[in-house]
């Protein structure tokens, strides 16, 4: 066997083209490892101090610092070290340990002290410093189909008239294939966008429990199809006739029908020819069935344009007092489950370092009843808040 010889600059190309490969790799598991990072997690420490000089009010302060310090660390750890040399040349390590994640809201569960310590037990909610919400592990979401507008030109044949139906049936049976999306066909209920109601939300217990709301509840969506059918000429070649399709499927959010995204698509099918000569003109005409065919073909995607964007919303919901409980209109038939986490802050900015965390203490049909983590957070600073629930 022939012996291959490399030069030097031959193996500094091999020795940076193995570097930069083992970078990539490491820069990919770090990048999957960060994407399936938790949003929180419930964790519980204890905390211990010395009493000294009978101070029992600070070694409380301490141990309660050191119960806190011992919980953030259970979410992970950031390790740095240095080094540094003294006058007398002796190296000394250095070795600095921080928390990954940081602590939204605790509670503390048990005190207790003897002769010497003061002890602290807490159950505190860890999110971690980059607040990565993993959107794929909301479990559904509702959706309304409602009813579709159509407009056709006419420049087309009278058969065209039944395409619209094709287009919304097809939209309807393709969004209804997913499992994310909970279908409810509203296409027989009149709609009309322009005369929406913007009402507020009246919480009030009736409104509540026996489901006399709107149709469509907070945390809930509908689509709204308009179909629009035109034709054209010439745009092949002098003498093709085009079928010209825009689909506008507007997505709405909540009761009171809140426009979250406006999905336009458009697509042109060919139809035929008209060159004056009719025998030629029949004989490359296509037909019904397979333009009908081509439509559906040409819708047969669409559908996961509307999943991508339903499918990352948070489930949020403005709080309320009724009976002296801190309400909200969302519950299960809204995936919401007893025993839920959620956070809420002055603002919607999901980043916000000051939240409070809540809990879903019982939840039934459109509505639950939550709870502060901590006792001391008051109601009635919490209402009126908006509470966003974290995966």
């Amino acid at each position: 066997m022939k012996k291959i010889q490399y030069n030097s600059f031959d193996v500094i190309l091999r020795q940076l083209a193995l570097f930069f490969s083992s970078l990539l790799i490491i820069l990919m598991f770090s990048t999957y490892l960060v994407a399936n990072e938790i949003g929180y997690k419930e964790v519980y420490s204890k905390g211990r101090a010395v009493i000294m000089e009978n101070n029992v009010d600070i070694a409380k302060k301490r141990a309660l610092e050191d119960a806190l310090y011992l919980a953030s660390l259970q979410g992970g750890a950031r390790v740095d070290g240095y080094s540094n040399i003294d006058a007398s040349t002796s190296l000394n390590e250095n070795i600095l340990v921080r928390p990954s994640s940081t602590i939204k809201d605790f509670v503390i569960l048990e005190e207790s002290q003897d002769e010497t310590h003061y002890n602290v037990s807490i159950k505190a909610y860890l999110v971690n410093v980059n607040n990565i919400l993993n959107c794929a592990n909301r479990d559904f979401v509702n959706l309304s189909y409602l009813e579709p507008h159509y407009s056709i030109s006419s420049r087309l044949p009278a058969w065209t008239s039944k395409l619209p139906l094709v287009i919304s049936s097809g939209i309807f049976k393709n969004l209804n294939n997913i499992n994310f999306i909970k279908l409810k066909d509203s296409s027989k209920v009149s709609f009309n966008p322009s005369k929406v109601i913007k009402k507020s939300i009246s919480l009030d217990y009736n409104n509540l429990v026996e489901g006399t709301r709107n149709a469509l509840n907070e945390g809930e969506f509908a689509v709204h199809a308009i179909i629009i059918l035109d034709s054209a000429k010439g745009r092949l070649t002098k003498v093709s006739k085009e079928l010209i399709v825009n689909i506008t499927l507007n997505i709405y959010e909540g009761p009171n029908y809140e426009v979250l995204d406006s999905l336009d698509y458009k697509f042109s099918l060919w139809t035929g020819n008209k060159t004056g000569y009719s025998n030629i003109d029949a004989y490359l005409r296509v037909s019904k069935d397979k333009l009908t065919e081509f439509v559906n073909t040409s819708i047969s995607k669409i559908q996961y344009r509307v999943l991508d964007k339903l499918k990352c919303q948070p489930l949020r919901a403005k709080i309320e007092m009724v009976n002296n409980e801190l309400v909200i209109p969302i519950g299960l038939n809204q995936g919401l489950k007893k025993g839920r986490v959620g956070f809420i802050s002055d603002s919607e900015d999901i980043n916000m370092s000051e939240w409070i965390v809540l809990t879903v203490r019982d939840s039934k049909g459109n509505s639950a009843t939550i709870e502060p983590l901590n006792p001391l957070n008051k109601k009635e600073d919490i209402k009126g808040k908006i509470i966003k629930f974290m995966n």
